[in-house]
């Protein structure tokens, strides 16, 4: 039986996604059973070819390349590499990460011991070894009208972002660049939510987790090194697309109130912004004249190639 099934997307990046999963191979215990699965998401023809070539060569049948028609996005790129995963657990890793160590055997073994987990992640570093925050809390209106400081002093149980633990934590969410899943709690919960192209996809589906009284856990003493944002370099386009999936997944978990509260703080935000600085009013108009959540999403710019 596979042990993991390991998921990335490859979405112009071959270079990145190479050299992710030759740190997977390299860290991965030779006793454990596990697959790669890369998803390409409709890269140009000559990354995707570039990307295929790199992964002959490394001449290892635990690697499958499968290239998707059209960009799906994080959310979707991720469940049409689910379809062809086997392993008891499932690792999704983005393409700009590299692993320094065997990151997956010491998440097993607190699993085993604490079967109400869902989804653990570890901590993400820059190159140079600076901490990258790890979690976060679920965004409602309150915390982001008052600021994640004042929430985390009104909420002394809540784990702090910028603090630094050494035993694993319980938070609301980890980062998406690497989060590992027993496939059944995954699956029970029915995986990332489609109808997100890009962001907040593990906000959401940490929070159906705990709606299946399933923890999300912070495990610090393993990292990783993550290059931010390398292949979602998108300006104004991902701050669009960041609003969009933002006010989605807010008024899916939390309602319309929050939702319009939220939507009705960041015209504010803007507009004011807009006064000092005219680059910020289109995002203000775009806020305006937004229609269902969704509608406006890159998903909908996306051809089959």
């Amino acid at each position: 039986m596979i042990d993991v099934s390991i998921i990335i997307i490859n979405y112009n990046t071959s270079l990145l996604t190479y050299n992710c999963v030759v740190s997977i191979i390299e860290t991965t215990p030779k006793n454990m059973q596990y697959e790669i699965i890369v998803v390409d998401n409709a890269s140009r023809k000559d990354d995707f070819h570039d990307l295929e070539e790199k992964l002959k060569v490394l001449q290892n049948s635990n690697i499958q390349l499968i290239r998707s028609r059209i960009n799906t996005g994080f959310a979707s790129g991720n469940m049409f590499g689910v379809q062809f995963a086997s392993g008891k657990y499932l690792a999704f890793i983005n393409n700009d990460v590299e692993l320094t160590t065997d990151s997956f055997t010491a998440l097993d073994q607190f699993f085993k011991q604490n079967p109400d987990t869902g989804v653990i992640g570890i901590q993400p570093i820059f190159a140079d070894k600076r901490k990258q925050v790890a979690f976060g809390h679920f965004d409602t209106f309150s915390n982001r009208f008052f600021g994640y400081w004042l929430y985390e002093k009104l909420n002394p149980n809540k784990a702090k972002r910028h603090k630094t633990y050494t035993e694993p934590i319980q938070a609301d969410y980890v980062v998406g660049s690497f989060m590992f899943f027993k496939s059944e709690h995954f699956n029970a919960v029915g995986g990332f939510d489609t109808n997100i192209f890009l962001y907040f996809e593990e906000m959401d589906i940490c929070k159906r987790l705990l709606n299946n009284n399933l923890k999300t856990i912070f495990y610090p003493s393993i990292d990783y090194i993550h290059i931010n944002g390398a292949s979602t370099n998108l300006g104004y386009t991902k701050k669009i697309e960041l609003k969009i999936s933002h006010l989605y997944i807010v008024r899916k978990n939390h309602g319309f109130f929050s939702y319009a509260l939220l939507k009705t703080f960041f015209v504010l935000i803007f507009f004011f912004k807009s006064l000092f600085n005219p680059k910020h009013f289109r995002l203000f108009f775009k806020l305006i004249t937004l229609g269902p959540p969704m509608a406006s999403s890159i998903r909908h710019l996306q051809k089959i190639q």
